[in-house]
């Protein structure tokens, strides 16, 4: 079942961005996995109260969590989890550069997670706007998104080609700096290094060392049928380009559907309105209406009150779980004519004084005309 993101962080929806920040970090120290070693639920828990932060705490995601709940995050993920970064990552930023070091060290819990090997790059997303009808039908689209690339001169190594890696003359290849005072002994990462313990001998002219430049790419989207404005999709492995070889990251294309002058969508079902003369409500019709793909015929009962929605089943959009589509819904409401005749309005008196029972009887003849003259 989908986790609610302020019951896991313990905070009220009117919860201020200190509050959240403030709880994350209370939990995040509880359930960190190097404070419960070999505990299952405990890193589980970390990693869900980290989810729920880097959401809660980016103003955006946080009004897509508040709109569309959980399922902002998970479309198109294959279960995979939604767009989220590493939680230890998370973790770092918050409580900043080196201090997992220095909780391990001064707690004993493992010595810290060092993140000095490939790391997995940054996930990145882009907003696009489709038509109405492009929704309807599913359509593919190009979009040009800007994004660090690994470095087709060095392969993403940071070296210049033919050169190799020295080790840190500062920490000794360790990768850490330890310091020792009275009781405690504290570690932190190697700024000279990044806790590699290794050092670029010959940077790549290139990329200047880095590994990774950025560039301007051109990707194509399929849209499937059905998609709605919130709705987001994943592109496996079109994000950032990860550090020192680490695999690339995720491209999440979040979905805006133009509005629809006629047709306006409710999930699955559109609904649109349909001007009827008063004799069609009366004594029954069939109408052609504009439908998604074509014109429908819908029938109009006999007596059907204006304001009466009719259902055609299965004229709706599709629906992404590839179950069958919605439905159209057609509201029909009464036209009051303009513009009438002196013999109309005649007409229109004598039959509401009919109604009142002090016209003559025949109805029969009446409702003919009633029929012939709203035609």
């Amino acid at each position: 079942m989908a986790k609610d993101y302020y019951e896991l962080l313990g905070v009220s929806r009117d919860a201020s961005e200190a509050d959240i920040k403030k709880a994350y970090r209370k939990l995040a120290v509880k359930y960190h996995p190097d404070k419960n070693p070999g505990d299952k639920e405990a890193e589980e828990k970390f990693k869900e109260i980290s989810h729920a932060y880097e959401v809660l705490s980016d103003p955006q995601k946080k009004a897509q969590y508040d709109q569309f709940g959980e399922a902002a995050f998970q479309y198109g993920t294959g279960g995979a989890g939604g767009p989220f970064h590493d939680p230890f990552d998370v973790f770092s930023q918050v409580f900043g550069g080196g201090f997992e070091d220095i909780f391990g060290d001064m707690f004993g819990f493992g010595g810290g997670r060092r993140r000095t090997g490939p790391r997995r790059g940054r996930d990145l997303e882009y907003d696009l706007q489709i038509g109405f009808y492009e929704a309807v039908k599913g359509t593919k689209k190009e979009i040009r998104v800007r994004r660090y690339e690994h470095c087709s001169e060095c392969g993403g190594s940071g070296a210049a080609p033919g050169s190799g890696m020295t080790t840190c003359s500062t920490c000794g290849g360790t990768g850490q700096i330890r310091q020792t005072g009275g009781f405690f002994s504290i570690a932190r990462t190697c700024n000279a290094c990044g806790g590699s313990g290794q050092i670029i001998k010959n940077p790549c002219v290139e990329c200047g060392g880095t590994g990774r430049k950025e560039i301007t790419r051109k990707i194509t989207v399929d849209i499937p049928a059905g998609v709605d404005t919130g709705n987001r999709l994943r592109l496996s492995g079109e994000g950032e380009a990860g550090q020192k070889g680490g695999p690339r990251g995720d491209l999440y294309v979040a979905i805006f559907v133009q509005e629809h002058p006629f047709f306006k969508r409710r999930g699955d079902d559109v609904y649109c309105r349909v001007p009827v003369s008063y004799p069609q409500l009366v004594f029954g019709d069939e109408i052609e209406v504009d439908g998604l793909e074509e014109k429908v015929i819908i029938t109009v009962p006999a007596g059907t009150p204006s304001g009466r929605i009719l259902r055609l089943r299965g004229k709706g959009m599709k629906r992404l779980d590839g179950r069958g589509k919605g439905d159209q819904m057609v509201k029909v409401e009464v036209d009051i004519p303009r513009n009438l005749t002196a013999d109309q309005k005649k007409f229109l008196k004598e039959y509401e004084k009919s109604l009142g029972g002090r016209a003559a009887s025949g109805g029969g003849n009446l409702a003919d005309k009633v029929k012939k003259m709203f035609k």
